[in-house]
């Protein structure tokens, strides 16, 4: 059968076909050709097959699970450029204009005996500071120390020879703000042994040097001391809530940022 035969007729239809075949004079002879429709045949578009065969296909399927993770669109906003915020006044004080008028040494008390043990405030200072142990005498009488004057590296056993200095004068005080104490705590500055080195021995000499000048007008001439003395000055106006004027407070920012 040939190929054309072939897509003549559906796959799925059995049939007979019967052939007259002549050969001359030879009676006419029927051939009966069975054709086999077992033979797979491609139909074209237009064959519309039958269905009589139905085939029950089984297919394994795997089913994988995706998990989808949706992420919220979000607007971002640029933020305007700024410049870093300055770094902070390594003073911290109040900058004012000093208070120039009315200071009298009167109004802060002289050294007077606060425990009342008989060493007046400067007596406790100088057996603070002694280098080596006093011995305390009637009316606390002092003998046997060593003192060293930091301010200008002098030592001394004689302590008639050294003062005892108000790190921030007293004047100076006044102008940064003691003007507007009481009388009670003009006192208490005067005579304050809560920190140490608020009040120091120095020599006599170094200290009516220093007067009542504030760091921009005087340092100590002991060079390896400056940036302590710079410190303990700011220490003791916060502790005081004293303030600076401008030109005292440029020179301390400048002297703590080479310290």
């Amino acid at each position: 059968m040939t190929t054309r035969l072939r897509h003549m007729f559906g796959p799925a239809v059995a049939f007979s076909l019967l052939i007259c075949v002549s050969c001359g004079s030879s009676p006419t002879e029927v051939v009966a050709i069975e054709v086999d429709n077992s033979i797979s045949v491609s139909p074209s578009k237009s064959t519309v097959l039958p269905t009589t065969t139905s085939t029950t296909t089984t297919t394994s399927t795997t089913t994988t699970t995706t998990t989808t993770t949706t992420v919220p669109t979000t607007t971002t906003s640029i933020a305007p450029i700024t410049q870093p915020p300055a770094p902070s006044d390594p003073v911290g004080l109040r900058i004012e204009p000093e208070h120039i008028d009315g200071y009298n040494r009167d109004l802060f008390a002289d050294w007077y005996d606060a425990d009342r043990n008989g060493c007046n405030t400067r007596k406790e200072v100088l057996i603070a500071e002694s280098l080596d142990p006093v011995q305390i005498g009637s009316k606390c009488s002092i003998s046997g120390g060593r003192w060293f004057s930091i301010y200008d590296n002098v030592e001394t056993t004689d302590s008639s020879k050294f003062d005892i200095d108000h790190m921030v004068p007293l004047s100076e005080a006044w102008d940064s703000g003691a003007w507007n104490w009481n009388a009670d705590q003009r006192k208490h500055y005067s005579n304050d042994l809560d920190q140490p080195f608020f009040l120091i021995a120095v020599t006599a000499s170094s200290n009516r040097s220093k007067s009542d000048r504030d760091p921009a007008e005087w340092m100590p001439p002991n060079s390896a001391y400056q940036c302590e003395y710079v410190r303990i000055w700011i220490e003791i106006k916060r502790a005081w809530d004293l303030s600076v004027d401008q030109a005292e407070h440029d020179y301390l920012a400048q002297k703590l940022a080479s310290c």
